[in-house]
């Protein structure tokens, strides 16, 4: 689909919705004047649930930007509202929700009453928009229920994968020294149930503790830079 496209539509759907935010022809602006253009009938649209799965695929399709916090406002406006949708609640609701799935996973590890792809949708979210603390909890969620941790961690603490690393992307989410020594124990705790449960051998969660490190660190003065640029900008507008 293309530009001229959206300004000849008669009546949404969800082919429509999904159609515009996934086109390559259409700039990220544009998408977001269309979900602002037609709030009400994407609102009512989305009384179709959808599932965790295609929220992700969504998501996928509506990456933040560094430097554009106007742009990303108006992104965390649409992503909740596609959220609410999959867990079949009101957007109002959502923060408080995600609140209280956070405080569940902290006390008992685990959300059996909620399907995994509610929860990875949930995951996916807070690595956008959640808090530091949220992305913690998220974190070891996603290193504790993994299959293969190895695979898990070079994903989430590599760029451009929607994983934690890209969360420290942007200038508003700044990994202070705290921030830091808390993910990082995160790491180092899964490491070593994998290697007590033989699911990674002794050399591998050695070699993979270390690469961890540097990598969290990298991440760390990534974010410290990305901050000194927002600040330049700043002062010399």
């Amino acid at each position: 689909m293309e530009i001229s496209a959206i300004k000849s539509i008669d009546s949404i759907n969800l082919s429509t919705v999904r159609e515009v935010l996934t086109s390559n022809k259409i700039s990220q602006s544009q998408k977001n004047d269309f979900i602002r253009q037609y709030k009400t009938q994407i609102q009512h649209v989305l009384d179709v649930k959808l599932t965790g799965t295609e929220f992700k695929i969504i998501m996928k399709n509506r990456p933040l930007q560094k430097f554009k916090p106007i742009k990303n406002s108006f992104t965390k406006r649409g992503d909740k509202i596609f959220l609410a949708n999959v867990l079949g609640i009101e957007p109002a609701e959502l923060d408080d929700y995600i609140s209280n799935v956070e405080d569940a996973l902290k006390d008992v590890g685990e959300l059996s009453f909620l399907p995994k792809d509610k929860l990875d949708a949930i995951k996916t979210y807070v690595y956008r928009h959640g808090s530091k603390d949220g992305v913690e909890v998220f974190l070891d969620y996603e290193l504790r229920t993994s299959k293969d941790i190895l695979k898990t961690l070079y994903r989430t603490l590599s760029y451009h994968t929607s994983g934690m690393a890209d969360y420290f992307l942007r200038p508003i989410h700044r990994m202070s020294n705290l921030t830091m020594v808390k993910l990082y124990n995160v790491i180092d705790k899964n490491i070593l149930s994998a290697r007590n449960t033989n699911s990674i051998t002794e050399e591998q969660a050695n070699e993979t503790a270390r690469w961890a490190l540097i990598q969290i660190y990298k991440i760390q003065n990534n974010s410290k830079l990305i901050n000194a640029v927002k600040t330049y900008k700043v002062l010399n507008q």
